[in-house]
């Protein structure tokens, strides 16, 4: 049974992929027996002029249709194809959609996590540098680290914003170790 269904399934696939050879076998197979079947009736029958012509249009009258026909085969076949290819482009356009928004959903609920553990710490630093501002008085080299520091508080924070609110995202090489690194896509 299953030799069977691998043999129709080849030969449906074949007819799907040439539909014009199909086509033009069911064709000239036809022209083939009309002719034949001609030449039968001429070899039969002794003929006049007058139904000549009428013997010839009668062999061959349907063949106009057969080749109509044959084209119209085509182009459904064509159409379908065209038609298929299009869906099956439409469902991947559709998969890829859905894994993006599956993705851009858990870098989110992540990114909330991560806030959610990492802002505790960010306001204490925050506290600690403004407490190590007056601390230091007018030692430049002190509160040029503590400048360093406040900044790199901003970038995570600003970081962390970003990818809170999220709508699409890069994904960057970062090296070897590091693997790939999504960014928050700058609109």
């Amino acid at each position: 049974m299953k030799f069977i269904k691998n043999i129709y399934e080849r030969i449906k696939a074949s007819c799907i992929e040439y539909p014009a050879f199909l086509s033009g076998f069911f064709i000239y197979n036809y022209l083939f027996f009309c002719i034949l079947q001609y030449f039968f009736k001429l070899k039969s029958s002794s003929l006049f002029q007058s139904q000549l012509l009428t013997n010839i249009i009668d062999s061959f009258d349907a063949f106009p249709f057969m080749w109509l026909l044959s084209f119209a085969l085509v182009k459904v076949i064509d159409v379908r194809t065209k038609l298929h290819k299009s869906e099956e482009q439409r469902i991947y356009t559709e998969r890829e959609k859905h894994i993006q928004e599956s993705q851009l959903k858990t870098l989110r609920e992540v990114t909330r996590g991560v806030q959610h553990h990492i802002n505790n710490p960010l306001a204490i630093i925050s506290l600690t540098i403004g407490s190590a501002r007056k601390a230091a008085g007018d030692n430049t080299k002190v509160l040029h680290q503590l400048d360093i520091i406040d900044e790199a508080l901003k970038r995570v924070t600003t970081a962390l914003e970003d990818f809170s609110k999220i709508r699409e995202y890069n994904v960057e090489p970062g090296g070897p170790f590091v693997g790939d690194i999504a960014s928050p896509k700058i609109k």
